[in-house]
């Protein structure tokens, strides 16, 4: 069990909100702190909130009186509405943030994962809860009460332009923790669509019960922490927040607060920069595996060779294959020491050129990461609330909301990744074509395809053929996905959202992508374990001891190369390894060990 996640820092303020901490929340399922109401033990965070919420409160408070000035979001509409008519009652200012979820939570697309809308939800509530919306520390604390339920609205994933906000996917959010407006006592009540959004809870696991319901009202969603399926039973929302305090009534400017920023884009951005870093991190180890394979040079991972380029990220990743191939006899033996034995010492360049193109992408994370974890902290609501303010109208409207840093951002994280994923896939073709007919380098050839020489005749067996045109199927799909989606503006909201972000397409198909350059690496792994335990089989040497530990581990799970078989069954065991990290593990566990042996410290995951 872990500690709650507590938004407010040691002194009080406003937590900064890490990577980490939305993948914790969002996969590791951790709980998070509820923000403290009573008045007798809040913190500076909570005092923010409600100074900020209280000058909301004031406006709406003089709302009836023509002198109360005309302030957007609070007592006026909304977008290309804003200032047409000013709002005569609190009752009003009600009815509106009820109209505004229920005329935007109209998206399309796939419905999101538990990951997706909980790193959604936890996102939102840190930057709510940076005191700067006027919103109320319950409404707050009712997204928190969401998360530590396990309630997972029902949220569909297009329908944002990354301007104004991630408007309809948040505002599914938003349905799912609010209930409809009441008239107060005498007043007529208004038309306000009293639709309940349908959420999703957990269903009894008792064998046999999810079949006594409707097959629509069952949904089968993968469970964030070890990928395995659990059943999901629909239920309406206001049923599903019972147990956890239930809905709540939203007042002035707070349905607006709930939707107003791009915070799904961020939580999503979040998430993918997590992924990239995996994918970064089992590119390496896949490129040292094939440098193994390939009987490669080390002349190209050297030291010296990395510092005159003076790229952080090549150097790590050059130093990474040093250490997985270190004690290798597969490799030429020239180093720092010794000469190469064969000439020239160059590999092709899809391996030659491996810590280039994986530090530059490593490179271009680091900048991507620090875009995202200045959003995860943002205020990006409109208008924003600062109670410092000497004048009059506490209120700034502008457009803090507009997501061009992330869109910008996800872009280069969507090309990187790609580039790194075409680099994978030409090794892998290297290693299905990997032959000679020269004679002094003929001993260094793999057989075609990674066919065993002891699998039957010849042309009976199609060895790995296969998966390098799945990897390249991959590879072509990632690069239609990495157009930018950033250019991609299209202006709405009858001109006066003449320029959008398109922010969260960018989010979708980094994730997209993500998953295709997962199976690309994956698959370049399955590969190079083949060639190595065909090296293996002919004796002429051995691997460096951290890639002889991650082909031990393969072995666990994949059989060893022989006649053709099914190959789903070793790629789904593949992947699942990459899911879990275990050959990284593996890896680093006879690094340690190695290090220890030399006097080093301890390895370092990553490229």
């Amino acid at each position: 069990m872990h500690d709650p996640l507590d938004l407010a820092a040691a002194d009080g303020h406003p937590r900064q909100l890490t990577t980490g901490d939305v993948v914790a929340v969002a996969r590791g399922l951790h709980a998070v702190a509820p923000l403290r109401e009573d008045p007798a033990i809040q913190r500076p965070i909570e005092a923010a909130m409600e100074a900020s919420a209280a000058w909301v409160a004031s406006i709406v408070d003089r709302i009836e009186d023509p002198a109360t000035p005309t302030v957007y979001g609070i007592n006026t509409g909304f977008g290309a509405l804003a200032g047409r008519r000013t709002l005569r009652s609190a009752y009003e200012a009600d009815v509106l943030q009820r109209n505004l979820l229920v005329s935007h939570a109209v998206g399309g697309g796939r419905l999101l994962g538990e990951d997706e809308v909980r790193a959604a939800a936890f996102v939102r509530a840190g930057q709510l809860a940076r005191g700067r919306s006027g919103i109320r520390i319950a409404v707050v604390n009712r997204l928190i009460a969401l998360l530590n339920g396990r309630v997972l609205p029902t949220v569909h994933a297009m329908g944002s332009l990354g301007a104004s906000g991630d408007l309809a996917p948040l505002a599914y959010l938003a349905l799912a923790i609010s209930a409809p407006p009441e008239p107060p006592t005498g007043t007529t009540a208004l038309p306000v669509d009293g639709f309940d959004m349908p959420a999703w809870v957990l269903a009894d696991d008792t064998p046999g019960q999810p079949w006594s319901w409707s097959p629509d009202d069952l949904r089968i969603v993968p469970d964030p922490r070890d990928g395995r399926p659990r059943f999901w039973r629909r239920v309406p929302a206001a049923a599903a927040m019972a147990p956890f305090g239930g809905q709540i009534r939203l007042r002035a400017k707070e349905g607006l607060a709930l939707t107003n920023g791009a915070t799904l884009t961020a939580a999503l951005a979040a998430l993918a920069v997590h992924d990239a870093q995996r994918v970064l991190e089992h590119a390496v180890l896949a490129l040292a595996m094939t440098l193994e394979a390939a009987r490669g040079f080390r002349d190209a991972f050297l030291a010296p060779l990395q510092a005159v380029r003076g790229s952080p990220g090549q150097a790590s990743a050059a130093a990474r294959v040093l250490d997985l191939t270190h004690g290798s006899t597969l490799l030429d033996p020239g180093d720092d020491d010794r000469d190469p034995e064969r000439v020239p010492p160059q590999d092709p360049y899809s391996i030659r050129c491996g810590p280039q193109v994986i530090g530059a992408a490593r490179d271009a994370l680091d900048f991507i990461g620090g875009i995202v974890e200045r959003e995860l902290n943002a205020a990006v609501d409109n208008p924003l609330i600062f109670t410092e303010l000497r004048r009059p109208t506490k209120a700034v409207s502008g457009g803090n909301f507009h997501g061009a840093p992330l869109g910008y951002g996800l872009d280069l994280l969507k090309i990187v990744v790609t580039d790194v994923a075409s680099q994978s896939e030409r090794r892998t073709y290297k290693l299905t074509d990997y032959r000679f007919d020269d004679p002094g380098r003929r001993a260094y050839s793999l057989p075609f395809f990674l066919v065993p020489p002891d699998s039957g005749p010849e042309g009976l067996n199609s060895g790995l053929m296969i998966p390098q045109y799945v990897a390249a199927a991959h590879v072509s799909a990632c690069k239609t996905l990495a157009h930018p989606d950033s250019v991609d503006s299209i202006p709405s909201s009858a001109g006066q959202e003449d320029h959008v972000a398109m922010s969260l397409n960018a989010a979708l198909h980094a994730r997209m992508i993500l998953d295709h350059a997962a199976d690309v690496v994956a698959i370049e792994l399955l590969t190079a374990a083949q060639a190595l335990r065909l090296r293996l089989a002919e004796g002429v040497g051995t691997p460096g001891g951290p890639v002889g530990r991650v082909i031990e581990r393969v072995a666990m799970d994949i059989g060893a190369p022989g006649f053709d078989r099914a190959l789903h069954v070793d790629l789904s065991a593949m992947r699942r390894l990459v899911h879990t990290g275990e050959l990284l593990a593996a890896a680093d566990e006879a690094i340690d060990a190695d290090r220890r042996l030399r006097g080093g410290g301890a390895a370092v995951n990553g490229a």
